[in-house]
């Protein structure tokens, strides 16, 4: 199928998640800017579903119409990406998604009649393996970018190199590299932030003992045992980490192997960047956006989602910030759902909405959220600015 063809398919399969409201905003006198009784709502150049997350949406949408008329069930393995309108589109269209302790008992929720999904960020290989075994029909919706970064892993570990992983250690994609590296004898270790990546360079330079990479990290973020096997490194990133904090993590790191071997620090430091094209294109594109003076800026996308957390890090740092997954969250201009990242959940929120206009509002939403819910929280604000 050519490009074009697989661009027609994909477009017929979004039709529910396009709005009417967006093309219109993005169509009028101003490009991609609301005027609301002379308040603005203002849109980035670049927003909404990416190329890989439009692919994932395609197939799932032609697996219900191919393999959903069996015995077996559609079953999407987790979350087909981290957005609960999405996930909740295709329940409502018959899809089981199965929940992370039900994905840990395979063979008690899966058959061989069924036609089972692997979502955007891939699936643990014992879990894919179990599948075949069951006899199963397999779907994968693993993204691009993200097997090129289980790729390059796997190639540094064949050579001998120890991986460093920056991202989200409980995040699906993470999870899966980390497994998939294992499988191939590797040594990983991950670091969530550039904090964390500064503990692990000073344990490299000799300033912090190195019997504190097993105590500092612990389990949940690396196989190694001691600091040998990561004394040759290759560094890669979860697709969606904020790109601007990568390059600072990979300059700590290049810093603290030249301390320690000189000239010989090329030789054993190896860099991939493997944030995906599309994060960094929205990346860009927020800060863009916050540059200019808002009153507020308003994040749209799933709680889970590493993206769209990115972009209301990125949006914090210019402008009062709140991350929202739907316009249900707007309950008025007085009261807001929205992301807590002590708490790593939802709360409610009073006076959100200066009280003052006009207003100027940004509104910034990730990868993977729907058009149509973009233009359902642009109709909610308009109705808060009156």
């Amino acid at each position: 199928m050519s490009e074009h063809d697989k661009r027609t398919v994909w477009d017929q399969s979004l039709t529910a998640f396009q709005s009417s409201v967006v093309d219109a905003v993005m169509a009028g006198p101003t490009p991609g800017v609301l005027h609301v009784a002379g308040n603005q709502i203002v849109l980035p150049e670049v927003f909404g579903f990416c190329r890989g997350v439009k692919r994932a949406i395609a197939m799932v949408d032609d697996a219900i119409e191919h393999h959903g008329k069996g015995d077996g069930e559609i079953v999407l393995l987790g979350e087909i990406i981290h957005n609960p309108w999405v996930n909740e589109y295709f329940r409502r269209r018959g899809v089981r998604v199965l929940t992370r302790d039900e994905l840990a008992d395979l063979p008690s929720h899966v058959s061989g009649n069924d036609c089972a999904i692997i979502p955007a960020f891939g699936l643990l290989p014992e879990w894919t393996r179990q599948l075949q075994s069951i006899g199963s029909t397999l779907i994968d919706c693993s993204c691009g970018d993200v097997i090129r970064v289980w790729q390059w892993g796997e190639r540094e570990v064949s050579q001998g190199f120890g991986v460093l992983i920056f991202g989200r250690a409980k995040h699906d994609e993470t999870l899966v590299t980390r497994s998939r590296l294992a499988e191939h004898g590797g040594k990983y270790l991950i670091v969530q932030t550039l904090d964390e990546a500064r503990v692990f360079s000073e344990i490299v330079a000799g300033q912090r003992d190195e019997s504190e990479l097993v105590t500092v990290f612990g389990p949940a973020q690396t196989n190694a045992d001691s600091l040998e096997p990561l004394l040759k490194l290759a560094q890669v990133s979860q697709t969606t980490m904020l790109h601007s904090e990568t390059q600072k993590v990979c300059q700590v790191l290049a810093d603290a192997f030249t301390e320690r071997f000189g000239s010989d620090a090329e030789q054993r430091l190896r860099f991939q960047p493997t944030v995906c094209r599309a994060t960094q294109d929205r990346q860009d594109a927020a800060v863009k956006l916050c540059r200019e003076e808002f009153d507020v800026v308003i994040v749209i996308g799933g709680f889970g989602s590493s993206n769209t957390q990115h972009l209301w890090e990125l949006a914090q740092q210019h402008s009062p910030a709140w991350l929202i997954e739907d316009a249900d969250a707007i309950r008025s201009a007085d009261e807001l759902f929205a992301w807590d990242a002590k708490t790593q959940s939802g709360q409610c929120v009073a006076g959100w909405l200066p009280d003052r206009r006009p207003l100027r509002v940004g509104l910034l939403a990730g990868a993977s959220s729907p058009e149509i819910v973009i233009g359902d929280v642009l109709k909610r604000l308009a109705e808060c600015l009156g």
